[in-house]
């Protein structure tokens, strides 16, 4: 390596090794034990001080000539880039002082643990004491950084906490199995600076309405940075209006084959409601993740990885409320199993009559596209492959316009390769893209302030059919994850360009394509297509 390929690779590992170190529930994440059963630092000097290193970092990655770097560590700059700018934006505009997301972490980490323990009762039980001995003190260094808090990711707090004592039943019934004395009193002191937080929280006055957008200068930077586009806004909104129509004239073509006057939702009603998959449907859920992803194999569109395992398991009780009808967990960064866990949320076997169940099970259908979406050839599959990259710290790099526009690509090869052949497949396949397609909008929109909040939801209810619960629930998501939601078709859109050129143009197999595509890691595709083609 020259003197500048040296100098980058020492400032990644040693901000990197920092970072894991300083932020032990990101390495628990990530895999590594050294982070497990601790919460760290959560104060303003903290928060600062590592304002400070991303500042330092920046102006060091500007004093290596980009010209010497290899193509791997061009891929591994940008990301790392993005990352410190997007950062240190969101601590300028003062991200921490409106959101008030410290029950959301405390709560995932705990989830986390009790997921371990079931394979690892005693590791996930020590570690669950340690998070709960720490809660004291992590909720109330986050509650002093709070001044203002953002009226809806206030509201999305309350509802947090008012989840909060059904988890906390499931921490109590866990380590009862493995009891120590002091365990009741871990909770309730857990339990009650949970509850001194919701106060102090409720007790600030409100940031105004709306402050959760970034506005126009961030999100542009944010489409180059996260995305790794060079389009303008108003050529995503353009691109987003075209797409919308193209979506909508497609999906008329499809319905009517189903007669002149079908709409999309009466299509899908009427095979849902024809649907029964008996009484086992985790049954159901681990017989079609194992055809489609041996579908996927024979039709050679892939390469799978050795050695991985996915679980294919039902909610948890204390769970249900947190999932969807499906949902995944993927394997740290640096597990040595590289094991992803489906979750199934039957919500039937908390129903009386049969009537009922079967309406639940019901909810689950079209469950092939989630299969083919969740479990291979979609998040887990590609996860796992990313996990496996040579560059350590390109792992813990994951950009939604590739991990998400991965797993659309995903249904649409379910589509094409004709792994699923239901009638309706289309038509629910369409549906759902339009839906992306016009995230892409409200994104957009709501981050540029053009948008308020309650027009938001107008949108998605007077355009999708949403009920305003639904809406509420999908706009809550994109205040906090400014350019995320677009991420879904524009990365979709990005492996469909990136496949005519090369599958198209070059002659390529898919195979070759889709196997190209993953060995990169999680990054923009734009990036990729730079730094990864001959």
């Amino acid at each position: 390596m020259n003197r500048d390929q040296t100098k980058f690779e020492g400032l990644l590992d040693e901000y990197f090794e920092t970072l894991l170190a300083e932020h032990p529930m990101m390495a628990a994440y990530a895999g590594l034990r050294e982070g497990e059963g601790k919460l760290g630092r959560a104060d303003l000097r903290h928060e600062q001080r590592w304002q400070r290193r991303r500042q330092d970092a920046l102006r060091q990655l500007d004093a290596i000539s980009p010209r010497q770097l290899n193509r791997e560590q061009h891929l591994d700059r940008l990301a790392w880039r993005a990352q410190l700018q997007l950062e240190s934006e969101d601590f300028a505009r003062g991200h921490h002082t409106l959101d008030p997301d410290a029950l959301d972490s405390l709560l995932g980490v705990l989830l986390h643990e009790l997921q371990r323990g079931e394979d690892e009762p005693k590791r996930a039980a020590a570690n669950i004491r340690g998070l709960l001995r720490g809660t004291p003190k992590f909720l109330h260094e986050s509650a002093a950084l709070l001044d203002r808090p953002e009226p809806v990711w206030r509201k999305i707090m309350e509802q947090t906490a008012e989840g909060a004592p059904t988890l906390f039943v499931a921490v109590t019934a866990f380590l009862q199995k493995h009891s120590e004395p002091r365990d009741t009193a871990l909770v309730q002191s857990a339990q009650k600076a949970v509850q001194q937080y919701r106060d102090a929280a409720c007790a600030r006055p409100l940031a105004p309405a709306g402050s959760f957008a970034i506005g126009a200068e961030l999100t542009q930077r944010r489409v180059r940075d996260q995305l790794g586009l060079d389009y303008t806004l108003g050529e995503i909104e353009a691109l987003a209006l075209g797409e919308i129509e193209r979506l909508n004239s497609l999906l008329a073509t499809e319905c009517r084959r189903f007669g002149r006057k079908a709409r999309p939702e009466e299509i899908i009603a009427e095979a849902r409601a024809a649907w029964n998959p008996g009484a086992d449907l985790l049954g159901v859920y681990q017989a079609e993740t194992q055809r489609v992803a041996d579908a996927f194999r024979v039709a050679r569109a892939v390469t799978f990885p050795q050695g991985d395992e996915l679980r294919v398991r039902p909610v948890p009780e204390f769970m249900r409320h947190l999932f969807p009808t499906a949902a995944y967990s993927q394997p740290g960064a640096f597990e040595k199993k590289q094991r992803g866990t489906f979750w199934v949320n039957d919500l039937s076997v908390t129903k009386t009559t049969e009537a009922e169940k079967r309406s639940e099970r019901q909810q689950h259908f079209g469950l092939s596209l989630t299969c083919a979406h969740e479990a291979y050839p979609g998040h887990h599959l590609q996860f796992v492959l990313a996990n496996q990259h040579a560059r350590k710290w390109r792992r813990l790099f994951a950009h939604a316009i590739f991990y998400e526009g991965w797993t659309l690509w995903c249904e649409q090869m379910m589509v094409d390769l004709r792994i699923d052949r239901s009638p309706w497949l289309r038509v629910q396949q369409l549906h759902d893209a339009l839906w992306r397609a016009h995230r892409i909008l409200v994104d957009l929109r709501l981050q540029t302030r053009r948008y308020s909040y309650a027009a938001a939801v107008r949108h998605m209810m007077k355009h999708l059919g949403f009920t305003r619960a639904r809406a509420e629930a999908d706009v809550n998501w994109y205040t906090g994850s400014p350019t995320v939601p677009m991420s879904y078709w524009l990365g979709r859109l990005e492996n469909e360009r990136l496949r005519a050129r090369l599958v198209d143009g070059r002659g390529w197999s898919l195979r070759k394509f889709n196997d190209w595509l993953l060995s990169h890691g999680t990054i923009p595709q734009a990036w990729i297509e730079k730094y990864g083609l001959e």
